[in-house]
């Protein structure tokens, strides 16, 4: 910011301050445009340059693309007024916006104290620091207060910064391991060392391939705060614990496998018995029907409705006959099979004392078996 000088007679010149700004500097020493003091500090060489590469995209044909200047412009303007009006966090996004398009120096400080203002100290320090190199080599004046302003700004942030440790010690420090910090990845390098961050709210997270993730969550303050996330060793994945299934509802519990199956041709055969019996009876209905119709001389058509009948039956005892004698020679196959089984899970579990019961149907006799092994 320039300072009016006064002269007094008989002493030497002196300084009179004032807090008024100039055109190009804001009340904050700030630039108020994207080129403040980076042209009005150039030499007749650059500034020959300079015109030379106006006149030069003068000449351009219309109908190429506009230059990123002119857009980066229109940001940070926009950027100035949101700033007024005390809307940091979109005159944040305005200033990135303007920087990306086209970078200055100028760009790059408001940048800084916009997210200094915004509460990311951190963030902010970062950038002063990177206006502080880009700024480092001049010689001109201008950009040499620049250079100032940037690094007195970064020597006052660097005092506030809070401070994060992801310490890993050595007995944690297993092969690929991996630390993020929220989604970011956290290079090696930097473990068990304090790293400036924004204050806010982090999750910690930290993966190995064969082990079980392991994550915690960590709150920094704006200011002034520093905290520590100590990594512990991942452990394997504790292993799937196996229960060996639950006997189906009337089973023995206990009952090997070959045992439980032979419920299976009981109930076969106990189908084919019920139909086998349902023929018979259904053969005993038909030839009764069969001998009324025989016995019937008055009234044909009753006579041709009790054959029909006797037919019919004898139809459905067939039918039945059919079925259970195919279910009887099922429920052997099955029986015989089951048996098998019986056998080779006997020998293949170990001697243990068990007993277990379990239903039993057949031709002569019905009741319940019970079964013990020891």
């Amino acid at each position: 910011m320039g300072t009016p000088v006064s002269t007094v007679a008989g002493s030497a010149p002196t300084t009179k301050p004032t807090d008024k700004p100039t055109d190009d500097m804001d009340q904050e020493n700030l630039p108020n445009t994207r080129y403040a003091n980076e042209v009005k500090g150039m030499g007749l060489t650059r500034r020959i340059v300079v015109a030379l590469g106006a006149i030069s995209l003068a000449m351009v044909p219309a109908a190429r693309a506009q230059p990123a200047g002119a857009a980066a412009e229109t940001m940070f303007r926009e950027a100035k007024a949101l700033m007024a009006a005390g809307k940091i966090a979109e005159a944040c996004a305005a200033f990135d916006a303007s920087q990306k398009l086209d970078p200055t120096n100028s760009t790059l400080l408001n940048q800084a104290n916009c997210r200094e203002k915004n509460g990311q100290l951190a963030t902010a320090w970062g950038i002063f620091l990177a206006a502080e190199r880009e700024t480092r080599t001049a010689r001109d004046e201008s950009m040499q207060k620049l250079h100032q302003l940037a690094l007195d700004r970064a020597n006052k942030l660097e005092l506030r910064i809070s401070k994060l440790t992801i310490n890993v010690p050595d007995a944690s420090r297993i092969d690929r391991l991996e630390i993020r910090r929220g989604n970011d990845l956290i290079d090696a390098a930097v473990w068990n060392r304090a790293i400036p961050v924004d204050g806010g709210i982090y999750k910690i997270t930290a993966h190995a391939p064969g082990t079980t993730e392991w994550s915690s969550t960590v709150t920094v303050a704006t200011e002034g705060d520093t905290k520590t996330v100590d990594i512990p060793k991942l452990q394997s994945p504790a292993p799937i614990p196996t229960t060996p299934p639950k006997p189906a509802r009337g089973e023995p519990a206990g009952a090997p496998a070959g045992h439980r199956s032979k419920l299976v041709p009981l109930a076969v055969g106990t189908i084919g018995l019920v139909a086998v019996g349902g023929a018979l009876g259904f053969k005993l209905w038909g030839d009764s029907r069969y001998d009324e119709a025989k016995a019937e001389t008055m009234d044909n058509a009753r006579r041709h409705s009790l054959e029909d009948s006797a037919n019919n039956k004898r139809y459905v005892a067939e039918g039945l006959a059919i079925a259970g004698i195919g279910c009887a020679g099922l429920a052997v196959w099955l029986y015989v099979r089951a048996g098998h089984e019986t056998a080779k899970a006997l020998s293949s579990e170990a001697v243990s004392t068990r007993w277990w019961v379990e239903p039993m149907i057949a031709s002569e006799r019905a009741g319940i078996q019970v079964w013990g092994r020891f």
